[in-house]
């Protein structure tokens, strides 16, 4: 027998004892309060919850600002950040019913997150709402309590025998749903076993239990079926997340100006399709929300650029934050500024960083084309050719990319060390599905990333 099995044991005899010396009325009125608290903290916990992340405070301890290297501490980060459990298994119990109910959520909703990333935002707002789940009850607990004393008073003292056991049942029951309580705040934490105190109550659960086992299984299909927040509720998490990673619009005041406030609208717009950032005629930052064509790296999957684009855009962002800091980069002078603004934009030029981003976001994507939907008119090797050319022209456009952050990147963190896939290459089924290896120079090897491209330098 567990120490969980002791302990709740201990406790339905504890408030049994107390339902006896109560008697059958009143034992019966303090189950209904705690029933109607428990009611109320269960259904409401995920509507407050979501209704305190417009609280920015709230927002940033739960959400944060994102994954990248600008992140700020946040619970998100927390559990993104938290070593996995090696011991979680697909057949162990919490994977079925931890991290598989949630998974399947996330993945439904189909949001602009990688998975691995779409759970930490899961589970961090799972455990705020849990939190608030907590403090409904205890509140609600509170008030319920001047209503009971008040009926209390007109409830006689007398207790008969039978009045005193029933009290007793009552108070055993009781004392198992706080038991069952306690256990259903648990299974919103439980699956967080790379934190050993979690670790050791749920093996004390899934293990060494007897009674609470039952209770462990029950309360984790109660948590799947009844409390999991569905897919809308995750996708307004999302949502919640972009808009928190995007600068503050500040209409009212702007803290930017002069060329420092154009060199924080390039930088900003590097990260969208179209330019929803711009300055008005007070030249205030303005941003379009409903024209918004945010760039997303999982278009990119396919081909294996999604993590190494997704580097990228959070660079984007990381750089904009910094300039949009007038604590920062206060050595540079206005005239600093008014050079930087030209390698990110600048009308009639050819090599700026907009330039690049746009240039690079047609590449991948004929790239994705060329390998999803290759031209069957054409050879496998022909294929291939085309694909390696996609290939190089995209590698040398990172490298430029990086080479034109050079001048501000001393200020704002080296750019990020890119680890790039490996050049897809199309099966050649006739050839006993072997894939048709791509041309090698003199030398017998096969070029990477740093070969030289067609009309690009290859810079990373």
């Amino acid at each position: 027998m567990s120490w969980i099995d002791i302990t709740i044991l201990a406790l339905v005899v504890l408030l049994g004892l107390v339902g006896v010396w109560k008697g059958a009325k009143k034992s019966a009125l303090a189950l209904g309060a705690f029933a109607v608290a428990f009611l109320l903290a269960f259904f409401l916990s995920n509507v407050v919850a979501e209704a305190l992340l417009g609280i920015d405070g709230v927002k940033s301890f739960v959400l944060g600002n994102g994954f990248g290297d600008g992140a700020q501490w946040s619970l998100a980060y927390w559990l993104y950040k938290a070593p996995a459990n090696t011991a979680v298994t697909p057949d162990s119990f919490i994977f079925k019913n931890f991290f598989a109910p949630m998974t399947e959520i996330v993945v439904k909703a189909d949001a602009a997150l990688p998975v691995d990333q779409g759970l930490a935002v899961y589970g961090a707002f799972l455990i705020f709402s849990a939190i608030c789940g907590v403090g409904i009850f205890i509140v609600s607990r509170f008030l319920l309590v001047i209503v009971t004393v008040i009926i209390k008073s007109y409830i006689g003292k007398k207790q008969t025998v039978l009045s005193r056991l029933i009290g007793f049942v009552i108070g055993a029951a009781r004392g198992a749903l706080w038991a069952f309580a306690f256990t259903l705040v648990f299974s919103c934490f439980g699956g967080y076993m790379s934190f050993q105190a979690i670790n050791n109550v749920q093996k004390e659960y899934e293990n060494n239990a007897v009674v609470c086992q039952y209770f462990n299984q029950g309360a984790y299909g109660m948590r799947n079926k009844l409390f999991l927040p569905d897919s809308d509720t995750y996708g307004r998490l999302v949502d919640m997340l972009v808009k928190k990673q995007t600068p503050p619009e500040d209409n009212k005041h702007d803290k930017l100006n002069g060329d420092r406030l154009n060199l924080f609208i390039g930088l900003s717009n590097l990260n969208y399709q179209n330019s929803p950032w711009s300055i008005d005629e007070n030249r205030k930052r303005k941003f379009d929300e409903a024209d918004a064509l945010a760039r997303s790296a999982d278009e990119f999957a396919s081909v294996e650029f999604d993590t190494v684009m997704r580097s990228i855009l959070d660079y984007n962002m990381l750089a904009a934050q910094t300039v949009d800091d007038t604590e920062k980069l206060q050595d540079l002078t206005e005239e600093d500024f008014a050079n930087l603004v030209t390698f990110v934009k600048q009308d009639g030029s050819s090599v700026t960083l907009d330039t690049l981003m746009n240039e690079l976001w047609v590449k991948l994507r004929n790239y994705v084309e060329h390998y999803v939907h290759p031209d069957q008119s054409e050879t496998v090797s022909a294929q291939n050719s085309t694909l390696k050319k996609d290939y190089d022209d995209i590698c040398g456009l990172i490298g430029n990319i990086r080479d034109k952050y050079k001048p501000i990147s001393d200020k704002i963190g080296a750019f990020p060390d890119l680890q790039l896939p490996e050049q897809k290459k199309i099966v050649d089924e006739n050839a006993g599905g072997e894939v048709t290896q791509p041309e090698t120079d003199a030398g017998g090897e096969t070029p990477g990333p740093d070969a030289e491209g067609d009309n690009t330098d290859q810079n990373n």
